[in-house]
């Protein structure tokens, strides 16, 4: 199965995500889009250094797309093609297309005409049967994770298996409705009682957020996502909403427990402890209604301070590495995405259909040579008796006649 990836170049989600998957699957050939004109975020071109790579400057053109497609038999992309196009396009190639989709971002759910590619691959339970209802048996939807390598983050799991009394709030970029509950965690510091300082990260200014002495504000984007998660006992991380979070992954990664809001998909993953109450607050439109909910800032205080009130955090933390392994880890996840990929471009096995052919073919061509060889015997005997001449026959000495002729026929033929 010859693979292809469409991959992004630059530190964002999708970026880490579509590069992790390349690592994993060694695709045979990268559509790498270069986004510096949708986001003008850097780019990191040494990530694909030595892969096949075709380079779109933004939106990819036809010929593009066509040069792409040329020789392999898969495409997987995350989030979007890129094009509306690109479906219909794979498909008359005989390609076949694979989307690992984000479910607030997903076209399908407000625009029906669009070609559905062949698999959805939902990296979270979340909301996934409403996809499989929404698309029906006009496409299949299966539930993989994206994988998190786990030697990325050796040196951040080192560092953590110290106590550092710090806990790691990330803000990320500015998102609807609070997405990663910044206000509950704040709400949450007049509850909480424990010695710790709360690190929040955050790509833009959040002013004054906080007179606690305990907190931390730094803005900027790291370089290396890795780094953010080195030197703390654990992440607090209370969404609102959204399926996929890459941060939990990469912070369990990192050996450090996640505390979030008790809502699908983290109460699937994270054990009861490290969750904290929660209730809807209300909703918002996407290409479909996003619920919203919002943690209990007193019971958040209590799931942080039971733990930073342990004599020792060893167990939380690997346990919480041992959940991302099992979960996210490309050792885990590689087979099953081989699997998945093979279902549906497996070519099939005709060794089978080649041999018996080839049998058909010799058995032909005997028969072909003994037909030959009862026509010269026919035309023999039909010389010899325009000649009156005799000739040997197996059944008479006399000469031949009629029935002798017919009956020699006969065992010819046999």
């Amino acid at each position: 199965m010859r693979l292809g990836i469409i991959a992004r170049a630059d530190n964002t989600g999708v970026g880490n995500q579509t590069r992790e998957l390349v690592e994993m699957l060694n695709p045979e050939k990268i559509l790498l889009i270069d986004s510096t004109p949708l986001n003008g975020n850097a780019q990191h071109y040494e990530w694909y250094e030595g892969r096949n790579v075709i380079v779109s400057n933004g939106f990819p053109s036809n010929v593009t797309v066509h040069n792409f497609l040329a020789g392999i038999d898969a495409v997987l992309s995350v989030e979007t093609f890129y094009k509306n196009s690109f479906v219909y396009m794979a498909r008359k190639k005989g390609v076949k297309t694979f989307l690992q989709y984000n479910f607030e971002f997903l076209d399908y759910l407000s625009n029906d005409k669009l070609s559905l590619p062949d698999v959805l691959i939902a990296p979270s339970l979340w909301r996934i049967e409403e996809v499989r209802e929404l698309v029906g048996n006009r496409c299949r939807v299966e539930h993989i994770p994206p994988p998190t390598t786990v030697e990325i983050f050796a040196d951040a799991r080192a560092a953590n298996s110290e106590r550092n009394n710090r806990l790691l709030h990330i803000v990320g970029k500015a998102a609807v409705h609070d997405r990663n509950g910044t206000e509950s965690v704040i709400k949450m510091l007049k509850y909480s009682k424990s010695d710790y300082e709360l690190v929040i990260k955050s790509q833009f200014d959040l002013g004054n957020i906080s007179s606690d002495k305990r907190v931390k504000v730094e803005i900027g984007n790291t370089p290396k996502h890795e780094e953010m998660y080195r030197g703390y006992d654990a992440m607090i991380l209370p969404r609102r909403y959204a399926g996929l979070s890459l941060p939990m992954n990469e912070a369990l990664m990192s050996g450090i427990p996640v505390f979030m809001t008790d809502i699908s998909p983290n109460n699937l993953i994270l054990p009861q402890e490290w969750l904290a109450k929660s209730t809807k607050i209300g909703s918002f439109m996407t290409r479909t209604e996003i619920d919203i909910y919002s943690a209990s800032p007193k019971d958040l205080a209590r799931v942080v301070d039971e733990y930073f009130n342990q004599k020792d955090y060893f167990k939380d933390k690997t346990k919480a590495f041992e959940i991302g392994y099992d979960n996210f880890s490309p050792e885990k996840l590689h087979n099953i995405y081989n699997d998945l990929l093979n279902s549906f471009t497996r070519r099939p096995d005709k060794s089978a259909e080649l041999e018996e052919k080839k049998q058909r073919l010799i058995e032909k061509k005997n028969a072909a040579a003994a037909e030959r060889l009862r026509k010269r015997e026919f035309n023999r005997l039909k010389k010899a008796e325009r000649k009156k001449k005799p000739i040997d026959n197996p059944l008479s000495s006399n000469k031949i006649t009629k029935e002798d002729r017919e009956r020699i026929l006969r065992e010819l033929d046999k």
